[in-house]
């Protein structure tokens, strides 16, 4: 607790903190999320952190430093969430079954799906889903934002699923 009184005073008040360090901290979010909106929130859930413990900061270093650390890790664990949510659709959509079939028949339907795709579509595809690549590495390879690469694969995977369900409805 006096640790704590001692940072409170030596860096005054918190919203003085917030106001120093905010545009950095949004900086770093940024650079990490490249989304606006999300950086907003992950800036604000960083000084929530930074502030419920505050008491734990060292003081070695300089609290820039420490803030930025915190605005990483934050950002880093929304991109591996968001990443694990978009693996977790994908296999629920098509989950891993034995051979039948019917399963080699989907797969061909899929196929199909996706060389109907255009071609930066494809691409995308069969650089994340393929050859496990990450969208930030896609976003650079295509000369595009993550943002928009992100967006992409999400309107991809719901254009696939409505483009074999209407073939399975057909038959």
């Amino acid at each position: 607790m006096v640790k704590q009184v001692l940072v409170h005073q030596r860096m005054g008040s918190f919203e003085d903190i917030v106001r120093k360090y905010s545009g950095m901290v949004f900086s770093k979010a940024l650079g990490i999320v490249k989304d606006e909106e999300l950086a907003k929130e992950i800036s604000q859930q960083t000084f929530i952190k930074a502030y419920t413990r505050l008491g734990s900061w060292s003081g070695k270093g300089t609290l820039g430093a420490w803030l930025s650390s915190i605005a990483l890790h934050l950002a880093l664990n929304h991109l591996d969430k968001a990443r694990r949510r978009r693996t977790q659709a994908l296999e629920h959509d098509f989950p891993d079954t034995p051979y039948s079939d019917e399963h080699e028949e989907k797969l061909l339907q899929m196929e199909a799906a996706v060389n109907a795709l255009p071609e930066q579509d494809r691409q995308i595809i069969r650089l994340h889903y393929y050859k496990g690549v990450k969208t930030d590495d896609i976003a650079r390879q295509l000369n595009l934002s993550q943002a928009n690469v992100l967006v992409r694969l999400h309107r991809i995977r719901e254009h696939l699923k409505s483009t074999i369900k209407a073939q399975d409805h057909d038959r």
